[in-house]
């Protein structure tokens, strides 16, 4: 099953941080400390940020709820997640919270070529999302969404296209998600495939001991690329 794709903006989340193995202590501290000290919500929904590769050891969750900017009382922080496209996961709590993975993954590997996942500060997240369809605990029917963060590749150059402004703009104002700014989506007249390689060739050199290296790597790529393929 192929996932749901939503575009969201910049997310505030208030909340605690703190030790994933024990999100749950996490969350009572949270429930705790809002009832004592509560400030405003944008929705009703819980959100849970959960990274991977934090440099400080035990602070690899972040829990709280939807803000319409950031916050700071007490003990409370904001975690700022950008404007990005999500693939949406249902994750049924009583399968266990790491149920999905192997869907995720899955998902990933197979468009490595037109996406890869976000991260905040060099950390790698993932959005978990608790809303009308959580039903508390293990029931059966109890679903967390589970928001994998994503940018795309221009399918013509590979270029990460990871702000709006990098997608190309068709004529009648709309964004192609496929295709970036430079390379547009009009192909009438352009390059050949072996032309567009050796005018791509500067932008591959990085790592490489020579072109014909670099010339390598971009073959491995761009003829899988929707503008190429065949």
């Amino acid at each position: 099953m192929q996932p749901k794709i939503i575009k969201k903006d910049t997310l505030y989340i208030t909340g605690l941080t703190g030790d994933g193995a024990k999100t749950g202590e996490v969350w009572n501290d949270l429930d705790s400390q809002y009832n004592k000290n509560p400030f405003p919500k944008a929705d009703e929904n819980g959100y849970e940020i959960r990274f991977w590769n934090k440099e400080k050891s035990g602070k690899d969750v972040h829990v709280g709820f939807l803000t319409e900017s950031e916050y700071q009382t007490g003990d409370f922080t904001t975690i700022t997640v950008p404007p990005t496209e999500y693939a949406v996961f249902d994750v049924y709590v009583a399968k266990g919270y790491d149920s999905g993975n192997a869907e995720m993954d899955k998902w990933l590997e197979d468009n490595s070529l037109r996406l890869k996942c976000r991260d905040i500060d060099g950390n790698g997240f993932i959005v978990e999302h608790y809303n009308e369809k959580f039903k508390d605990g293990n029931k059966p029917d109890s679903i967390v969404e589970f928001w994998v963060p994503f940018y795309r590749f221009c399918q013509s150059c590979f270029m990460p296209m990871t702000t709006e402004d990098k997608f190309c703009t068709e004529a009648d104002g709309k964004k192609n998600i496929d295709y970036c700014c430079y390379c547009g989506s009009d192909f009438t007249g352009g390059p050949t495939l072996e032309e567009f390689v050796e005018e791509n060739l500067q932008f591959w050199r990085d790592g490489c001991k020579n072109d014909d290296e670099a010339r390598a790597r971009i073959m491995e790529v761009f003829p899988k690329l929707k503008r190429w393929a065949k």
